[in-house]
């Protein structure tokens, strides 16, 4: 038995608290030192409080701590604050003498996850074997502090938690398969998450799965909606097929209509000059010549004259003969501009056809009618499509949601059988066995505990159940502070005597355990833990102010020896602290 001891000077009145030696802060930093893993930097003792530089005030402190092992190795763990996830190992066959620090590490600076595989496979507890968490899962039933005494079962650190986090952990403890529990919350949890999951999408797509057939109907409808669109849109599909063709054909004819312009412009020129050159007569008069020569007093002889008429005969039968072939010509050139006109006029005819295909704004407007109530009833069918889709999605979460119930109803079978065979249990009738023998003997009176089954198939643990030797009946004092701290008491050490066969805890250190008891109480639980001590070869460590020292049945206070002493406190000054300042 370590009795970490504290005496207290000062008086009520002077508002002194007596909690603030470091009792509580030497539990805290044995569970540190076992690898805990600090979340919460502002809320932890050793980095919350800072100094000038932001740092905390324990950042050049280096701490160690020696556990003997079921091997019968003594194992040193060092953890600093400054580089508080690096964890260092020490293994010695002997105990180390005045907390000197090993001079040799096996394993040093591991990190916070390998630190706790290593320290595992160093304790090697017989009970986490093949268990889904390590030796962390059970330490707070070795170091109940006084937040932890609320509930026998239930610690602290649970509290607002899911019971998946503590109760398979506790089914296994007691000597049951904490698989089944696990199983079923686990399962409960995925039926949870589908069932979440099918409401999230009933309201997303607004769907029911009752409408599956109706909107398989209603597919059907637009699907033939949509073919009967598409009939009207085929006939209007040479629109858009031929459209290119015809711009094509616009674009040739354009220019077969400029080069027959220019045809037809150069054959009305030609047939405007021959016209002009029939036109023009050949004019000639002989007596204006004759008048001529006589004022020019030049003799017109009468050969003269002859020869001129000869030269305009001449050129009348040349006019004649040239207007005959001007004719001709006029005559081929007319017919050729005929020919031209009436090629303009079949030209001009077509491509006025073809403008007015094109022109055609009605058909036009009705095609993109159709095509726009393809896109529709298309947008409809897609929509009823992602319904169908989500029903059918809905309906095999809800199979596998029916599958998961039926693993449910065989592990709450096995759980009914389980509770039907309770007495079966070697290890929980072991313990419990122990619990009411230690209550019995820390408070002259019966307790005992058990589980059952509630309405949701999921394992309770019962509060202990006291029951008084006058009555034979059973009372709240389990509801009292007091009852429920010893009921923990009890839990705890009938837990490390039974597994005290296997290599698991061998202390338990409870906090402020003898507060507000009755000296009676006091008298007989410092005996059970004594016996238990030595009977079991454990480790108790009680934490304790001068006040609450038991007394004799003369009134007198009765000491702890020197041997059991491991560490003084006191109020007098920062010195009794347990670092030897405040903070």
């Amino acid at each position: 038995m370590n009795v970490v001891y504290a005496d207290v000077f000062s008086k009520r009145e002077e508002k002194k608290n007596s909690h603030d030696l470091g009792k509580t802060k030497l539990a805290e930093l044995i569970d540190f030192l076992l690898i805990k893993q600090v979340g919460d930097y502002k809320r932890h003792f050793l980095f919350k409080i800072k100094d000038d530089q932001n740092q905390s005030i324990f950042n050049d402190y280096v701490f160690y701590l020696e556990v003997l092992l079921s091997s019968g190795n003594y194992l040193t763990i060092k953890r600093a604050i400054e580089n508080n996830t690096k964890i260092s190992f020490s293994i010695s066959e002997t105990r180390s003498d005045g907390y000197i620090p090993p001079n040799d590490w096996e394993h040093t600076d591991l990190g916070v996850r390998a630190a706790k595989e290593m320290l595992a496979n160093y304790m090697a507890f017989d009970f986490f074997k093949n268990k889904p968490y390590d030796f962390r899962k059970a330490i707070n039933y070795s170091l109940r502090m006084q937040g932890d005494y609320e509930d026998v079962y239930k610690l602290s650190k649970y509290v607002g938690g899911n019971d998946k986090d503590w109760k398979p952990f506790m089914f296994d403890l007691l000597g049951f398969d904490g698989r089944l529990l696990r199983a079923k919350y686990e399962n409960d949890e995925k039926r949870e998450d589908i069932k979440n999951y099918v409401s999230k999408l009933k309201n997303e797509y607004s769907v029911q799965v009752e409408q599956r057939d109706d909107i398989v109907a209603q597919i059907k409808l637009e699907q033939q909606e949509s073919v009967n669109i598409e009939v009207q849109i085929d006939r209007f599909n040479f629109y858009e097929q031929d459209k290119t063709l015809i711009k094509e054909g616009i674009e040739e004819l354009e220019e077969k209509i400029s080069d027959l312009n220019s045809v037809s412009y150069n054959l009305n020129y030609e047939i405007d000059r021959l016209q002009k050159s029939i036109s023009n007569k050949f004019a000639f008069n002989v007596g204006k010549i004759k008048q001529v020569f006589e004022e020019s007093k030049i003799y017109f002889s009468e050969q003269l004259e002859k020869d001129y008429d000869d030269l305009l005969e001449f050129n009348n039968k040349l006019t004649t003969e040239r207007n005959r072939l001007l004719k001709k010509t006029l005559a081929e050139k007319r017919i050729e501009l005929a020919g031209i006109s009436d090629q303009l006029k079949g030209l001009n005819a077509k491509r006025e056809d073809l403008l007015s295909y094109l022109r055609d704004t009605d058909a036009f407007r009705k095609f993109k009618f159709y095509q726009k109530e393809l896109v529709k009833v298309e947008g409809q069918i897609l929509a009823l499509k992602n319904k169908l889709e989500t029903i059918d999605k809905i309906i095999r979460e809800e199979n596998r949601r029916d599958d998961l119930l039926k693993e449910i109803e065989g592990t709450v079978k096995i759980l009914r059988e389980t509770y039907g065979s309770t007495e079966d249990n070697d290890k929980y009738s072991d313990i419990r066995t122990k619990f009411s023998g230690f209550y019995k003997a820390i408070m002259d009176e019966d307790a005992r505990i058990s589980w059952n089954i509630n309405s949701n198939n999921n394992v309770d643990f019962v509060p202990p159940k006291v029951t008084t030797k006058s009555t034979n009946k059973d009372t709240a004092k389990d509801e009292g502070n007091t009852y429920r701290k010893l009921l923990c008491v009890a839990f705890d050490l009938s837990i490390l005597a039974s597994y005290n066969k296997e290599s698991y805890y061998r202390f338990v250190y409870h906090d402020d355990v003898l507060s507000q008891e009755d000296h009676g109480i006091k008298l007989r639980l410092l005996k059970l833990i004594r016996r238990l001590c030595s009977e079991f070869d454990l480790q108790y460590i009680l934490s304790v102010i001068s006040s609450d020292l038991p007394m004799d049945s003369d009134g007198e206070l009765i000491y702890f020896s020197d041997e059991e002493i491991v560490l003084r406190l006191h109020d007098k000054g920062p010195s009794g602290t347990l670092f030897g300042f405040e903070f």
